[in-house]
């Protein structure tokens, strides 16, 4: 859409349009309407408890489900999901340590309260989410949407929504603050500190929580240490409708794991006997490397239902600071020269706001409406910050009742992105052909439908039945550093959007008392998926004129993406509770491309996900979790010194991971204590030996314990 010359018009013009047209329905309707309503059944929420699945997603209730350890990061609470992909480490929750659905955090959403987290990403890792820093100790509950088919949310939401809800102010009947405090010890020597402070005054309302993490980690200098800081103030408003101001602020040392050859090294290497082997690490012990990172963001939040609808309106700011420290040689072949810092330091800034107005039009239609702004920025060439991605959107969605068996959702989202892709390094530019930066404009408009068929009218033994139907339109512009200027290369300019269709179909049944299934395929056709190339790239000399890295990263011509899904939960018996998830994908490149094959085979085929709870009595509840991965292949970068990366393929065995543990309700009040619980655990209780997606051995069976008590 080229021809667009005011993109803020625009959006405007689109959003001023679904607010009002409401508002004049609503007058000119003058006569009540009377509608007879069919038989009314209240039942339980079925399900696992604190699991609650519909057709287009899965809610996690975290106040309602029982966690093995302390609940360090909200990652915790759905690792056992198989669409879900942990890829970090128990002692570490990691950065982008998640796919969902086969895709990276490039190609699906993080939100925080329906707000995308966002940053330009790139330098090591895609570096768009840090999940140690997300305050997942005043989160209320986290929903899983599947699939790109809400127009709600950011268009590179192709494998869908993982969005984490804050719990909303309360009114306080004492202004005595409720404290809350836990605590755990488990092996490498970890230890792990949270403490909640909430409280309020009349209408206002204050939440402050910190919480330390440290741990000498598994591997060889891979030591780690967060502190992290939250503060919330918030003023109740009429019509359940109040507004908060927030502040988070991370400080997080990371040691970088190191080469640890073994026993079986020659006499000369230098090998820690105390730490398992390692030989994938881009560093050698001598070099001492680090990741640290600081990290602060300030958001605003207004919710309250007026007469034009539920307005929800958020806006925040951030600022990232990660550190890479190391020492390399000044000279490979005489080291009698000594050592130099070759670390670097990348800054990145980001804000942006979300506006919503969700009008109800009948019991049986909700119309939203609304825009989002993000402007992400870094440091540019120059040394100063320069904006890098620029996000616009504007979005409609109507859910329809059409019958009571039919539920209709449509929905448009008209986004525009902006990126300025760096053509500078080292003083002078990578192709001449082209400025310092390069500015690159793409928009679309992409129709989203998800469509229920619920089948209790058709007979008895369909009660609790539905099939449901997604249908929405696919398209992702190049808008993370790790795309328009991987490895500081220009590649960003060669590229185009993604773009294709996907397709979900979805079958929900409650099969006995609280039971719940719930089975889907999906079948997605993504054309000019955006791959690395750089490995069989053959433009990337000087000599290449102006083509120099035009083959760097590439678009693919068509990759096709076919998956099934399995969720299983409830109660077997009034004590015993299961929660049982099993996914299967395989994408596949239907092109000739040689890169479709190392870029597509990054995720493993088959994941198992289930987790037992059994109350023993009222006090005691055991738990055991477990998980299993196929085997798959994966491909690491690092950057081994100052613009030099090394490219390698790690291939991780199938494996299978057993938690278990026990939680004892020590008392609910003792004098001014409540709440006293007790967690004793064991993690990797088979002690099975694997490894992580960066080629590193995977943390060993280890034990812990917590205890938590409010005040």
């Amino acid at each position: 859409m080229k021809w667009m010359t005011n993109r803020t018009l625009v959006l405007t013009t689109i959003f001023l349009f679904f607010c009002l047209t409401p508002v004049q329905a609503q007058e000119t309707q003058t006569k009540p309407q009377i509608q007879q309503m069919d038989e009314l059944v209240v039942v339980e929420k079925a399900g696992a408890p604190g699991y609650e699945s519909t057709p287009a997603k899965t809610t996690i209730e975290l106040d309602k489900i029982d966690f093995i350890g302390p609940t360090n990061s909200v990652l915790d609470a759905f690792k056992t999901i198989a669409m879900v992909d942990f890829r970090g480490s128990d002692l570490d929750p990691g950065v982008d340590s998640v796919y969902l659905n086969g895709f990276s955090s490039k190609r699906f959403v993080t939100a925080m309260d329906g707000v995308t987290i966002l940053k330009t990403g790139g330098r090591k890792s895609s570096n768009i989410v840090d999940w140690a820093t997300l305050p997942g100790f005043l989160l209320e509950s986290v929903e899983i949407l599947s699939g790109p088919h809400s127009a709600l949310y950011d268009a590179k939401s192709i494998g869908g929504v993982i969005n984490m809800k804050t719990r909303a102010p309360i009114y306080r009947q004492t202004r005595v603050p409720e404290l809350t405090l836990i605590t755990g010890y488990s092996s490498y020597n970890t230890f792990s500190t949270t403490t909640v402070i909430q409280g309020g005054v009349d209408k206002f309302t204050y939440d402050l929580a910190y919480q330390n993490y440290m741990t000498d980690g598994y591997l060889r200098n891979s030591e780690t240490e967060m502190n992290t800081g939250y503060g919330r103030l918030g003023l109740l408003l009429p019509q359940d409708g109040y507004i908060t101001i927030s502040a988070s602020a991370s400080d997080i040392d990371r040691n970088a794991a190191v080469n640890n050859p073994g026993e079986t090294a020659s006499i000369t290497t230098d090998w820690d006997s105390s730490y398992p082997e390692v030989t994938a690490s881009a560093f050698e012990p001598y070099q001492d490397p680090t990741w640290d990172s600081k990290s602060q963001t300030y958001r605003l939040a207004y919710t309250q239902s007026l007469g034009i609808g539920k307005i929800n309106a958020s806006a925040y700011y951030g600022e990232d600071i990660r550190d890479r420290d190391y020492l390399a040689w000044v000279d490979e072949d005489d080291h009698s020269q000594g050592t130099y810092d070759a670390g670097w330091q990348t800054k990145w800034w980001q804000h942006g706001a979300k506006v919503t107005d969700e009008l109800q039009w009948a019991d049986n239609q909700t119309t939203t409406v609304g825009m989002d702004l993000a402007q992400l920025y870094d440091v540019g060439v120059d040394d100063t910050k320069t904006e890098r991605v620029k996000k616009e959107g504007a979005f409609a969605q109507h859910k329809w009742g059409i019958i009571p068996s039919i539920d209709l959702t449509l929905g448009l989202r008209y986004e525009a992105v902006t990126t300025w892709t760096s053509n500078y390094s080292n003083g002078s530019l990578w192709n001449s052909a082209y400025g310092q930066l390069v500015e690159s404009q793409f928009d679309q408009f992409i129709p989203k439908s998800f469509t229920t068929w619920k089948m209790d009218r058709l007979a008895p033994w369909l009660r609790d039945t539905s099939l449901s139907a997604g249908i929405s339109k696919i398209w992702h512009a190049p808008d993370y550093h790790g795309d328009y200027n991987p490895q500081g290369r220009p590649a960003g300019i060669f590229l185009d959007p993604e773009h294709g269709i996907g397709y979900d179909l979805i079958f929900k049944r409650r099969v006995w008392q609280d039971i719940t299934l719930k089975i889907g395929y999906a079948f997605y056709d993504i054309k000019d998926y955006i791959a690395t190339n750089s490995t069989y790239a053959q433009y990337s000399d000087a000599s290449a004129g102006v083509l120099r890295f035009s083959d760097y990263k590439i678009n693919l011509e068509e990759v096709h993406r076919h998956a099934t899904t399995l969720e299983l939960g409830g109660h077997l018996t009034d004590k015993l509770s299961f929660n049982l998830s099993w996914a299967w994908q395989r994408f596949s490149n239907q092109g000739d491309e040689p890169a479709g094959e190392t870029e597509l085979d990054q995720r493993a085929e088959h994941q198992v996900g289930m987790g037992l709870r059994y109350a023993l009595g009222k006090k005691t509840t055991l738990m055991l979790d477990y998980t299993y991965q196929s085997d798959e292949t994966t491909e690491v970068s690092n950057e081994i010194s100052n613009d030099v990366w090394e490219f390698y393929q790690v291939d991780i065995p199938a494996h299978s991971v057993v938690d278990l543990g026990v939680q004892y309700k020590c008392f609910e009040q003792a004098g001014w204590l409540k709440n006293g619980t007790l967690d004793l655990y064991v993690k990797n209780l088979m002690n099975e030996s694997y490894y992580d997606s960066e080629g590193y051995p995977a943390t060993d069976r280890t034990f812990g314990f917590s205890f938590s008590v409010t005040i």
